[in-house]
């Protein structure tokens, strides 16, 4: 069975089903958010597009952590990474192609 991707009200990570996780979610690491969304739903399709469509997040671990903002809750989408440098070149590279992204120390 694939590993499951990730989403807590507390803002921090904790296992959920999904069928469409392409890489394994990860709990840990420095998080490069891709994205922040309405649902857990939208959060996981973006990840599914959007680690198809830019090479530097195929093959990455993700999470999808749950959070308050100015709009009310919103999942934050994150690619993960497993130290500070590697998040900063994670996002450089995503930002080259046209991807907006911040990275989560």
């Amino acid at each position: 069975e694939a590993p499951k991707p990730l989403v807590d009200t507390s803002a921090k990570p904790a296992t959920a089903a999904s069928s469409t996780a392409a890489a394994p979610a990860a709990s840990s690491g420095v998080g490069v958010q891709v994205g922040a969304f309405s649902s857990k739903t939208q959060a996981e399709a973006a990840w599914t597009r959007l680690s198809a469509q830019y090479g530097p997040l195929k093959g990455l671990s993700h999470r999808v952590l749950e959070g308050s903002a100015d709009v009310g809750t919103v999942f934050r989408l994150q690619a993960v990474s497993a130290d500070v440098a590697g998040a900063d070149a994670l996002c450089g590279s995503l930002k080259s192609a046209g991807l907006a992204c911040q990275v989560k120390r």
